[in-house]
């Protein structure tokens, strides 16, 4: 499930997901994310861990990565 996509944060998604906000902070604090804006997407996997995918460049995240993310 896609919980942040392009810097911007999924509230439906992290609702849906129970994922607070505190805890998603926390696993972009592990991606040493310094900005929203370099963030490509955050997915919570089936195994239940988070991805971080991010990038200090205007990089566009390929369709093959993101193939069986649902979106909501």
């Amino acid at each position: 499930m896609l919980l942040m996509k392009d810097g911007k944060v999924l509230h439906d998604n992290l609702e849906k997901t129970k994922v607070t906000e505190n805890e998603l902070r926390g696993k972009l604090r592990e991606a040493n994310v310094l900005r929203l804006s370099e963030v490509r997407a955050v997915v919570l996997e089936t195994t239940g861990d988070v991805s971080v995918i991010h990038t200090s460049g205007d990089e566009e995240l390929e369709d093959y990565i993101m193939k069986d993310v649902r979106r909501s």
